[in-house]
């Protein structure tokens, strides 16, 4: 399948090409998509066989959960099972690159998170992130577009040249040009009795900590 590349503004993306992008990812396909941090494989995480693609794309094992992509945390309800503190935190912080892991609803496919009882949500500082969510009706993937291993890419050439040269790759590739290279999302594991840091990121520990304690 040829890749079409289309070139959007960061600040108003095009509507026609995000309901393109969002046809395809209705349709089955995976694209590439700008994020807040970095450019990301956007598929229906609902969709088990648009998953294994994103998995095979990256050469990703299928053992570590993908995260995924909302336009919102009432969104984010379908999904998983919310909680106080992920309320506190996602008033603070969302959208932003946070990423709260809270037990997953049976909607969710096990193969997407590895078969885990929890799953990673997030509500990325994005515009063509969140009109693709709610243009498609479904949680995204949100797992850099990138080789295993390989550095998350800020640059649709990057983009290329790890995946775009797979004989069944993506289908469309979001181009927002060079986005600022600015660190991955903190994730936060919210399905045990005490919050923890899984990976620290933009939003610290402690500012984190700060909120879940007040009041």
């Amino acid at each position: 399948m040829k890749v079409k590349v289309a070139v959007i503004d960061g600040d108003s993306p095009d509507r026609r090409v995000l309901r393109e992008a969002a046809g395809l990812i209705n349709a089955g396909e995976v694209i590439v998509c700008p994020t807040d941090t970095g450019y990301a494989l956007a598929a229906d995480a609902l969709d088990t066989a648009a998953v294994t693609k994103v998995f095979t794309l990256k050469g990703r094992d299928f053992a570590k959960p993908v995260h995924v992509a909302v336009g919102s945390l009432m969104e984010a309800g379908k999904y998983a099972v919310l909680n106080r503190d992920a309320e506190r935190l996602a008033r603070r912080f969302l959208p932003g690159a946070l990423t709260l892991v809270l037990p997953r609803r049976e909607v969710v496919p096990a193969l997407l998170v590895g078969g885990r009882a929890t799953v990673g949500i997030r509500v990325p500082d994005n515009r063509a992130m969140l009109a693709l969510a709610a243009l498609t009706g479904v949680p995204l993937t949100a797992t850099s577009a990138n080789q295993s291993g390989q550095p998350a890419p800020y640059d649709s050439r990057e983009v290329a040249a790890q995946l775009l040269k797979m004989p069944e790759g993506v289908a469309m590739v979001l181009d927002q040009g060079r986005l600022p290279v600015r660190g991955l999302s903190t994730i936060v594991d919210l399905s045990v009795a005490l919050p923890r840091l899984l990976r620290p990121g933009l939003i610290s520990w402690e500012e984190i900590q700060a909120v879940l304690r007040e009041e």
